[in-house]
C-alpha cells in the first residue's frame, strides 16, 4: 500500500513538473513572437523633405504612378539632376531599406541616355555614406526595361537619426531629355525588440 502511495505521489510530481515546463515554454515563445514591426514610408513624408532641383517640375511632391511591363507602382518622381533629402529618420533594430528604381515606359521610345540613381545616408557624425548606385538606360538597353528592386541592410546605422539623400543624375552624354526616373515605394521596415509587457 505504501509503495502504491509513493508511486502515485511521484507520478503526480512528474505530471506537475511537465505542466509547468510546457507552460513556461509557451509563455517564452509568446514573448519571442511578440515583436513590433515598424515602417517608414518616404512618400508619406515627401511634404517635409528638402527638394534640390534645377527645375521645380523635376520632383513631384504628390502621388505619382509609373507602369513598367504592366506593373503599376507609386513612385517618387525625380527627373535628373535633383536631390530629395529626408532628415532625422530614426533607424531601428533590424531595419531594411526597400525600394525599386525604373524609368517610365512611356519615355522608352524617346531621346535620352539614361539615369544614374544614387542614395546617400548622412549619419549623426555628418559623414556621407553612399549605399546605392545604379545606372539604367532602358531607351538604349532592352535589359533595363523593368523595375530593379533592392533591399539594403541598415544595421550600420541602428539607433541613429540619419538623413537620406535620393539623387538622380543624367547619363554620360548629358542628355536629360524625357528622363522620367522613379523610386518605387521607398520605405524602411524594421522588426525587432520585443514589445514591453
Amino acid at each position: 500500500m505504501l509503495y502504491k502511495k509513493q508511486r502515485f505521489i511521484l507520478i503526480f510530481f512528474i505530471i506537475t513538473a511537465i505542466s509547468f515546463y510546457w507552460y513556461g515554454c509557451s509563455q517564452e515563445s509568446e514573448r519571442e513572437t511578440t515583436s513590433v514591426e515598424k515602417k517608414y514610408h518616404f512618400l508619406d513624408n515627401l511634404g517635409s523633405a528638402e527638394v534640390i532641383a534645377e527645375n521645380a517640375d523635376y520632383v513631384k511632391v504628390a502621388k505619382t504612378e509609373f507602369t513598367i511591363n504592366n506593373d503599376k507602382r507609386e513612385v517618387l518622381f525625380e527627373h535628373p539632376n535633383s536631390e530629395v533629402v529626408f532628415k532625422d529618420v530614426s533607424i531601428n533594430e533590424n531595419a531594411e531599406l526597400k525600394f525599386g528604381v525604373g524609368i517610365d515606359q512611356t519615355a522608352w521610345d524617346k531621346s535620352g541616355d539614361g539615369v544614374l540613381f544614387e542614395i546617400t545616408i548622412v549619419n549623426e557624425k555628418s559623414q556621407n555614406n553612399v549605399v546605392f548606385t545604379r545606372y539604367i538606360d532602358p531607351k538604349n538597353n532592352v535589359e533595363d526595361r523593368k523595375w530593379f528592386d533592392n533591399n539594403l541592410d541598415l544595421k550600420a546605422f541602428t539607433g541613429q537619426k540619419v538623413s537620406f539623400v535620393f539623387k538622380t543624375t543624367g547619363g554620360s552624354k548629358g542628355d536629360g531629355s524625357y528622363d522620367s526616373a522613379g523610386w518605387s515605394s521607398p520605405q524602411i521596415t524594421s522588426s525587432g525588440g520585443k514589445e514591453k509587457d
